[in-house]
């Protein structure tokens, strides 16, 4: 039944309909009382004999209704069934969706006519598994109004039957973004722009306590199991989402969440202690809207800096001049094996390119990463580290990029910026769908992405493209999964992002990237929000009267 649980977690965006509730409050008081009169379930019914074979196997409650039962868990199979096309496709017909919508309605009209006839299912009714059939269908309905008027009824059947919390969260989970609410448990997601994206977590410190206590599994092993369930990358929200629903129905539903009570002692997040940062800094990239070159000839001046809207009165500033300290990062996978002299040209190539005063260091990774040469201005050192790059095996792509900005770049200061320059395909085997264990990084991608949205640190890959070399068709997903994740870490961070069609190709591209790095202005500004809520303030920088220059940074950071 592991699968339930899974498939449950992530619904797509749906118009907000005004669907009203089937049930009364007359009705839940009924369903209250019938599951209160019911025993309480145990995990082990009594065992029967079976007559032809004289083997004992499990009775069935009095009260279990097998039909109902597999009417139920076939509802659920066939709208999980849609769900996981629809998701699986990035430019999925508004009809499709439409569609799934519509079985959904059929569903929640067909749920409230069980719920008139018989109440909430139960385990003693429909067994566990037609009580999670139950929960998928439930909160995949757009009756936001029937999820909150169910709360003490199912909160009422997790007292018989505790087994129910797991889903029990998911629901829960489920009505908080309704609301515009942060979730509790890290259950729901959605799919936009190629990527699962995970709404915001309360208090997400504490998140696998809670997680434990309703029998879920940690929040990383969540993560990976709908990365390969649904194949696709994910990553957290900025931001909450803003409630679509009326403010009186969100304001019911915030009532309803407050009033069930899940004897559980969550931090307020009020409570949390939040380092404060005085200076924002921020890097920035110049370039010409219609020739596509970058500027580097610009004051102070030029910059407009503006948080939320508001502008900021720069403070500090620095021109292109201010050296790097870059950690070349080489991908040394199974991929790349035929081309080993190739890459170690291309990398002698990029410390010829790099500025005199630029410190670099090399790193390899495959499916262990290894550090060549530490950050250094010794050029000669760094030359002869060359010949150390060797490698084979898997690609863990994201483990060597946390490996670069924890391990082998400094702390942060004013007299010099960072860089990590990546070289790889990007194929991390986190994000494949084939196998039950995961093959590729320790490190989640949403981790990771949480990690540069906290760092100055610019994150410039160079996607070297094998798919067509390796001539695999069953890896077209992995393979446009990796060049989303590399452009979305680029933009993150405010990096840029490269293509290289072929290894030979590195020359010209290690060149243009340290072209380019070379024209990288740093701007620092003290916010006038002195508010250090931990939620995400959002950074725009223009060009003053220069309508022709467009500007490239990473788009904000978290107050803390």
């Amino acid at each position: 039944m592991k699968f339930f649980l899974l498939a449950a977690v992530l619904f797509v965006c749906a118009s907000v309909t005004n669907a009203q509730t089937c049930v009364t409050q007359e009705d839940v008081k009924r369903m209250v009382a019938r599951i209160e009169a019911q025993p309480v379930a145990t995990p082990t019914p009594e065992p029967s004999s079976d007559k032809k074979s004289g083997n004992k196997k499990p009775a069935l409650p009095a009260t279990f209704d097998k039909k109902l039962k597999e009417e139920l868990e076939k509802m659920a199979l066939k709208q999980r069934e849609l769900l996981q096309g629809i998701v699986a496709k990035d430019q999925t017909k508004q009809s499709e969706r439409d569609k799934l919508h519509k079985l959904y309605e059929k569903h929640t009209v067909r749920l409230c006519e069980i719920l008139k006839t018989s109440g909430w299912p139960t385990s003693a009714v429909v067994d566990r598994s037609g009580v999670l059939s139950a929960f998928e269908i439930l909160k995949s309905s757009a009756s936001y109004e029937l999820q909150r008027d169910l709360l003490p009824v199912i909160v009422a059947a997790i007292k018989k039957d505790p087994m129910q919390k797991s889903e029990f969260a998911g629901l829960f989970d489920r009505l908080r973004v309704s609301a515009g609410m942060k979730q509790l448990f890290g259950t729901q997601a959605v799919s936009a722009g190629g990527f699962l994206i995970l709404y915001p977590i309360e208090d997400e410190a504490n998140v696998d306590a809670r997680r434990a206590e309703f029998g879920l599994n940690t929040m990383r092993q969540n993560i990976a199991n709908m990365e390969r369930i649904y194949g696709k990358p994910l990553i957290k929200s900025r931001q909450p989402s803003h409630s679509k629903l009326s403010k009186q129905l969100a304001d019911s539903i915030s009532q309803a969440v407050d009033d069930a009570n899940l004897d559980g002692d969550y931090v307020d997040p009020g409570d949390v202690i939040k380092v404060e940062t005085n200076l924002v800094s921020v890097n920035v990239s110049v370039f010409n809207n219609k020739s596509k070159l970058f500027v580097g000839s610009l004051t102070k001046d030029d910059f407009i800096v503006k948080e939320d809207g508001e502008e900021q009165t720069v403070t500090y500033f620095a021109s292109t001049d201010v050296p790097f300290d870059l950690v070349l990062l080489v991908d040394l996978s199974g991929s790349t094996a035929e081309k080993r002299d190739l890459i170690k040209k291309s990398t002698l190539r990029f410390i010829e390119a790099a500025r005199p005063n630029d410190r670099l260091a090399i790193v390899t990774f495959s499916h262990v990463t290894n550090l060549i040469s530490p950050l250094t201005l010794d050029r000669a050192q760094l030359t002869a580290s060359v010949e150390k790059m060797e490698g084979m095996g898997g690609s863990h792509v994201w483990d060597a990029i946390k490996y670069a900005l924890d391990e082998v770049l400094g702390p942060k200061t004013l007299d010099r910026r960072r860089s990590v320059v990546l070289m790889s395909d990007g194929v991390d085997g986190s994000f494949s769908r084939y196998g039950s264990t995961p093959r590729g990084s320790r490190v989640p991608f949403a981790d990771l992405i949480e990690q540069v949205r906290q760092t100055d640190v610019l994150i410039v890959p160079i996607y070297l493209d094998t798919q067509e070399s390796l001539g695999n068709p069953f890896m077209e997903n992995e393979y446009e999964n990796a060049r989303r994740a590399l452009n979305l870490l680029a933009n993150e961070s405010g990096g840029s992002y490269y293509m290289a069609r072929k290894i030979s190709d590195l020359n010209g591209v290690y060149e243009q990237v340290i072209n380019d790095l070379g024209k990288v202005y740093s701007l620092g500004y003290k916010p006038t929000n002195v508010s250090r809520d931990s939620g995400w303030r959002n950074v725009q920088i223009s060009i003053a009267n220069r309508p022709d220059l467009v500007t490239r940074a990473r788009p904000g950071y978290y107050a803390q």
